[in-house]
């Protein structure tokens, strides 16, 4: 089997073919590659400080997908950092964080506002974290107080972020309904 082989090589032009052939079949994995890792790692999208994420493909359901926004404060004693996250899938809004949040408020434009109380990952209820769905499709302002056991602290965002991540969601052909 290497007799035949070596013959291969020792002919003139044999090995100009094969150098071709492993280019191309190298690219073409290379190209093959990077395309998996595209569709195992998701959609990302980024709109302000919001984070838009999606599953690697749109599901006949609700979308798995996720809306994420930080917001911190480094002025003052005591420091911060909080992150609203929105799970499209099941309808549920979080905030978590640095130091751990036991209670939040959390309100947009002038609706009234609604508000969780859990040690370290505080999640509103379902049926608040509908109506506030809703309310960050068409609002201006959202108003954030969150409470920890080292003081309170005050956050105003806009929710265009949002909005454009949704849009986005859309784009991607995921349902958003």
């Amino acid at each position: 089997m290497f007799d035949i082989a070596d013959r291969l090589d020792n002919k003139p032009g044999t090995r100009g073919r094969r150098l071709r052939t492993a280019i191309i079949l190298f690219l073409t994995l290379s190209a093959q590659t990077s395309g998996l890792s595209w569709a195992t790692e998701g959609q990302q999208y980024r709109a302000d400080e919001w984070i838009t994420e999606c599953d690697p493909a749109p599901s006949t359901g609700a979308p798995d997908c996720s809306i994420t926004v930080p917001f911190w404060q480094t002025r003052g004693d005591p420091s911060g950092s909080f992150a609203l996250v929105v799970m499209l899938q099941t309808g549920n809004i979080g905030i978590v964080g640095q130091p751990f949040p036991v209670r939040a408020v959390l309100r947009v434009d002038k609706n009234p506002p609604i508000e969780c109380r859990q040690p370290r990952y505080c999640v509103f209820s379902s049926s608040q974290a509908l109506a506030v769905l809703r309310q960050l499709k068409v609002g201006s302002l959202i108003l954030i107080d969150v409470f920890t056991d080292r003081g309170a602290f005050n956050f105003s965002l806009t929710p265009k972020g949002y909005q454009a991540g949704i849009a986005q969601i859309r784009a991607w052909g995921y349902p958003t309904e």
